[in-house]
């Protein structure tokens, strides 16, 4: 059965998907939320229009983007009075989902809509709380683990590293913390394998964060896994914004070859990486570890 604001939902979503400045992972984890929001429960109706909030917010900012990309004379002050504004739509919103009480695939929603928001705010580190809480109560979906894998790969940037204006380059301040982390991250990469074509593109995510936490010979079988399947008849690709993850934290940022090299890694350091990308990391094991 349908409702008029789902289909609303997805008359926005064809509405954003328009504007050059939206991602197309962007899209389709919209459209995931969507479909978790589709149920004719109260807590699901309600959801609905929070979500119908939210796109509201996004697109009148990408509208604002399009509008400057025209103009002859853009200002940094107009750019950042559009960002502030959609920013503080989006913390409005956030204090209304933490009032939701909602169950079963709602819930689900709920999660992925509150981790987009923080995700817009850049702030990661909430963005994989949610993340991490959304796959507990059951959102077992690639694109799920595939935002969790690319944010914990921010969080690892972000708690572990920092510019030097000596080098002019991410040096990283403690390599322990940041190799779990990004060892955590391929561990999420992993578990959105499907043996679709998409495959190809999670394992040069893999490929890369592996190179960046310095086990060189497991980042080489993932490159070289990536270049398979992406050679395959239907194999397709993402533009720059998709594969950024969720879209706001661009690919020149997670450089791994921005930071200085980890230090050799020995053999019995190789042979641990099966074992410890068995394990399951939240977002405190890797933070206050």
């Amino acid at each position: 059965m349908a409702y008029a604001d789902q289909e609303e939902i997805y008359d926005r979503l064809e509405q954003l998907s328009d504007h050059e400045t939206t991602s197309s992972f962007a899209v389709a984890y919209y459209e995931l939320i969507a479909d978790y929001l589709a149920g004719d429960g109260r807590g699901s109706q309600g959801l609905r229009l929070r979500f119908l909030e939210f796109l509201e917010v996004v697109e009148r900012y990408h509208r604002a983007l399009e509008v400057f990309a025209t103009e002859d004379q853009v200002t940094l002050g107009n750019v950042r009075s559009s960002a502030q504004k959609r920013d503080i739509g989006l913390r409005v919103l956030l204090e209304q989902l933490a009032m939701d009480e909602t169950t079963g695939a709602a819930e689900i929603g709920r999660l992925l809509l509150s981790a987009e928001c923080y995700s817009q705010l850049a702030a990661v580190d909430r963005v994989v709380e949610r993340l991490e809480a959304a796959l507990e109560v059951g959102a077992e979906h690639p694109l799920v683990q595939f935002a969790l894998g690319y944010n914990r790969y921010e969080l690892a940037t972000q708690a572990f590293t920092r510019f030097s204006p000596e080098s002019g380059r991410r040096e990283i301040d403690d390599e322990d913390r940041f190799r779990l982390t990004c060892l955590s991250a391929v561990s999420a990469f992993q578990d959105g394998l499907t043996g679709e074509a998409f495959d190809g593109h999670i394992h040069w995510w893999i490929g890369n964060v592996l190179q960046a936490a310095g086990f060189e010979d497991a980042a080489q079988a993932s490159f070289e896994r990536a270049a398979e399947i992406l050679a395959e008849p239907g194999a397709y690709g993402l533009d720059k914004q998709a594969e950024a993850g969720l879209g706001l934290v661009w690919e020149a940022d997670l450089d791994p070859g921005a930071w200085d090299d980890t230090g050799p890694i020995t053999e019995d350091e190789v042979r641990q990486v099966r074992a410890l990308l068995r394990r399951s990391y939240s977002a405190s094991d890797v933070m206050n570890g």
